[in-house]
Parts: structure tokens; sequence; C-alpha cells
């Protein structure tokens, strides 16, 4: 890149890794696969492991997706999350996800799509001139199945596409690197234990080959994660209920010398718990608490969601979350709605 293009595109990724925990501590590529989906789970302490059983579950745990039919009176699902990622700072960066949810050979197929819009930027010369603009973004293409095991085990899994653009290769100065692109793979299970009224998950996220710009020395791995998860229902009466979820994960990459290597890396752990009350099953509030220490995010997270079933006899959902960055960068705002039908 000529020189100055580099230190931009460079800040553009620090930014980015400022305001997501994960990749700032980790150097991970693929930053928009970080980012939890489902303003209901962002406002439960980005925690929705055990909770997720409908088209968001393929970010969660795939298995999740299994039981979808079984919690809904309905067999298809979509939804769609809008986030501004640095509000006030930069307007133009941002994340939109979508996702479909539906029956499919006794089981459940899902699709997704996530995108990244990390804004325009402008190409400077080594003499600091402005000679155009280009916009960077990253997106995700994934689709999922999931199935019951048995009537209370639930398997998932999924493979996605990755692809980014950091900058047009005509502006570099080795005219490559720009752009690179992988794929990855998941697989979770959920486990119902109906007596305990308790759920219990695990997955594994974005096992897949490293990114590549410049060359393979310069790869970076993709965001792989092993995490673990409960939801208990704590109360369920005609009108309130009340639930209790919580989430762990540790990255499946660590740096060793001079290179990236598979494995735990205890050291970046991060958790989220969070708590859901609701009124008639239509009207919920919800609050949370995020713990990564080395991004630096120690904060609450709080939330509500609105489901127009019993009222409008459309299964119509709105759901808003307020999650915390890292120390010193402005909460952001995620909103979802949806449709089952």
């Amino acid at each position: 890149m000529k020189r100055l293009l580099q230190v931009l595109c460079v800040g553009l990724v620090a930014f980015l890794s400022a305001v997501t925990p994960a990749v700032a501590g980790s150097g991970a590529g693929a930053i928009v696969l970080v980012f939890p989906v489902g303003a209901r789970y962002n406002a439960l302490g980005e925690a929705g492991l055990a909770l997720a059983q409908d088209a968001t579950a393929a970010w969660y745990s795939p298995g999740g997706m299994a039981f979808m039919v079984d919690r809904y009176p309905v067999v298809n699902d979509v939804q769609l999350m809008y986030s501004k990622l640095a509000a006030g700072l930069a307007d133009d960066i941002a994340l939109t996800w979508a996702g479909y949810a539906g029956p499919l050979g006794g089981g459940i197929f899902g699709l997704s799509f996530t995108y990244l819009d990390m804004g325009e930027q402008q190409a400077t010369d080594e003499e600091g001139t402005v000679t155009g603009t280009f916009s960077s973004y990253e997106f995700v293409i994934q689709g999922n199945y999931a199935f019951k095991l048995s009537p209370n085990v639930g398997f998932g899994f999924g493979v996605k596409y990755f692809r980014d653009k950091l900058a047009p290769d005509d502006v570099l100065k080795d005219r490559t690197g720009g752009s690179g692109d992988s794929f990855g793979f998941d697989a979770g299970v959920l486990w119902k234990i109906p007596a305990a009224q308790l759920n219990l998950a695990a997955a594994v996220h974005n096992v897949g080959p490293r990114i590549k710009h410049v060359d393979a020395d310069q790869a970076d791995p993709m965001p792989r994660k092993f995490t673990v998860g409960f939801a208990k229902n704590l109360h369920q009466g005609e009108f309130m209920g009340a639930l209790l979820v919580g989430d762990y994960q540790l990255p499946l990459y660590k740096w060793k010398r001079d290179d990236y290597v598979f494995g735990l890396e205890n050291a970046q752990g991060e958790w989220g718990v969070g708590i859901e009350g609701s009124y008639d099953r239509s009207l919920y509030l919800r609050f949370g608490y995020k713990s990564a220490d080395y991004g630096d995010i120690n904060d609450f997270t709080f939330g509500f969601g609105v489901d127009l079933l019993k009222w409008t006899e459309r299964a119509i959902i709105f759901d808003f979350a307020a999650v915390p960055q890292a120390e010193g960068l402005d909460r952001v705002s995620r909103f979802t709605v949806g449709y089952r039908w």
C-alpha cells in the first residue's frame, strides 16, 4: 500500500477492534463475526447460547433451531437486526444482519447474511494528498441445519463464507491484498432438562482456514471460539414470567511466538449474564452484565421487547438493546424486527 494509505487502513481495523473485545484481545480477522446478533440477547449480557431457538440460533448454538417449532406455534421465522457501531464518531460504520429459519426434511434449515459497513475512507499518497475515496466492508453468508437427537437434545451445524474488502487493489502499492476471504464451520448442541426447567448448551464457531490478504505468513485466523451457556426458567405464571441466562466464551487459538496456534486462550475469556421479565408473554424487560477484561468492557446491558401476537394476531416482534463498548466509547443501540408464520 502507499504508506499513508496503510496507516489509514490499519487505523480503521484498530478502531473497529476497539469496539470489538474479542478481536482487540486476540488479533483475529473477520470482525463481522464477533458482534452478537439479536437485540434480545444483546440486552441479556450478550448471552443467548441456551436460549436462542429461532433464526438467531445460527449465531449462538445451531442446535437451538431444532426446537423452534416446539417453542413457537409457527414453523417459519425471519428477523432483521441493525446497529450503528460508532455513533457520534463515525456514523457510516454499521452492522446489518438478516436471518431465516424454517422446516426442511425433518429438521430446521437456516440461512443468514451479515454485512459490516466500515464506511468511506480517503486514499492519500505519501505526501498527504487525497487521491480519492473508497468504501470498506465485510460480509458473511451462512447456512445451518438442526435436528433432534432425542426429544430433549438438539444438534445443529453450519457453514459460512466470509469476504472482506479493506481497500481496492488499484490504490495499493503492490496492486494486491486489499481483499480476503475464507470459510468456517459451526456446530452446537442444546440439551433441555424439563424437570429442572433448565437448558444447557455448548458450541464451537468459525473453525476454518485463515484469512489471507498479502501472503500466508501474514494471514489472520478466523475468530474461532468455544462457548457454553445455560438458560433457567425462574417463574412462569399466567401473566408474569422470569428467566436467567448466562454464557462463557473462550477463543480457540493462541498467539505463540510468531504464529497463531489452535488452543483455548484462557486469558481472553469473557462472560455475560442476563435476566428477562415478561408480562402476558407480550411485553419484556431485560437487564444483563457483560465482562471482557482484556477488551476493557465490564458494564451493564439493558433493553426491552414487544411481541404483537396476542394483540394483532400477527407474530411480529420488536426488540431493543443498549450495550457497552470499551471504556471511553459510547454505548451502542441494536434493533431487531421479526415475523413468524
